[in-house]
């Protein structure tokens, strides 16, 4: 999707990173919703990277698509049953904070099946038969950064819509993330064998918190590269 050599490498290597995080992150886990959470993070952050690149233009976007919608129901169900947050919070409070993250799942799904729908309708116009045409992705209306771009102006305000609401969100988590990372470094150290404490704690809720952000920000370049 990304034409660009260099911005491709460092999607690509962004996204990585933060597949790896997460990975490491649903490993670590010590509640199962929480590594399921993760990992679908760490899903997400690998299907991105995929479609940075040529060959993952061919990937079939059916799976894709009900994948990550069963990915955003995933999240208000789990809330409703308990949620990561475990019992603390009340129920609307945790379906509440799992929005954003329906919110990012759903809209991957959007974009696979958005992307799809033009390709299929580039075909469809010049004809083609070959490859991508049955499920799959191919480059059609290529620009100066993207090898495809969205057809129809319904899509387009769509996908500038939720680039928009993506970038809020980007911000949102980040400037959190970096307060809590602030609060992390500024916390007391933990006694000699104490455990856990309160500085670690942060420190993995500014991590995950920086992570939301960053993958945010790629969605949200992504929406505007295919407009």
């Amino acid at each position: 999707m990304i034409a660009a050599p260099g911005l491709r490498w460092m999607f690509t290597a962004a996204l990585a990173a933060l597949a790896v995080y997460a990975l490491l992150r649903a490993v670590r886990s010590s509640r199962p919703a929480g590594g399921v959470s993760h990992l679908l993070h760490a899903t997400m952050a690998v299907a991105m990277a995929v479609m940075c690149w040529p060959q993952g233009m061919e990937m079939p976007a059916v799976p894709q698509v009900v994948f990550f919608a069963a990915a955003a129901l995933w999240y208000p169900v789990a809330a409703a049953a308990g949620g990561p947050g475990g019992t603390g919070p009340s129920r609307s409070r945790r379906m509440l904070a799992a929005l954003p993250h329906s919110a990012v799942m759903a809209g991957m799904a959007w974009m696979l099946h958005a992307m799809n729908e033009s390709m299929g309708g580039a075909h469809q116009a010049s004809g083609a038969t070959g490859h991508g045409a049955a499920g799959g992705h191919h480059g059609a209306a290529p620009t100066e950064l993207a090898t495809m771009s969205l057809h129809g102006t319904a899509q387009q305000t769509v996908a500038w819509i939720l680039g928009a609401v993506f970038l809020a969100l980007s911000l949102w988590w980040l400037a959190r993330g970096l307060d809590a990372a602030r609060g992390a470094l500024g916390a007391a150290p933990v006694p000699a064998g104490g455990g856990g404490g309160p500085a670690g704690g942060e420190g993995r809720v500014s991590g995950d918190l920086l992570c939301h952000g960053v993958m945010a920000l790629a969605m949200a370049v992504m929406f505007v590269l295919v407009t």
